[in-house]
């Protein structure tokens, strides 16, 4: 059986990985929406890989680490920080959307080929 700590260490190894690429790319982007939005995923991703090594070194030392004895404080402020940030990254891509969005266009097209055939 995969103990919970090679699983815990995986899934930050790939957190930090995701992070890694989303910064390759954010580099390739030219400033702009798009690049805003690869920001607000990046905090986002970051907080949630910062959780997950909060849990795995909980975990794996076994040690009662906490702020005035509630130790799922932490925790819970990293998750808290992390949604924020998917409601920010949320409204950016509603706001991308709205920049890149061909709806409009896409009713009259859709129209044409009706039309066409």
């Amino acid at each position: 059986m995969v103990s919970v700590a090679a699983i815990s260490i995986t899934t930050v190894i790939f957190g930090i990985g995701a992070l890694i690429l989303a910064s390759r790319a954010r580099r390739k982007l030219s400033p702009g929406s798009l690049r805003k939005y690869i920001d607000n995923f990046s905090v986002c991703l970051a907080f949630i890989v910062i959780f997950s090594l909060w849990q795995t070194v909980r975990g794996i030392t076994n040690i009662d680490v906490s702020l005035s004895g509630f130790t799922g404080y932490p925790e819970l402020i990293f998750i808290v920080f992390a949604y924020i940030g998917f409601v920010i990254a949320s409204y950016r891509v509603s706001k991308i959307s709205e920049e890149f969005g061909f709806k409009a266009e896409g009713r009259e097209i859709q129209r044409l080929v009706k039309k066409k055939r």
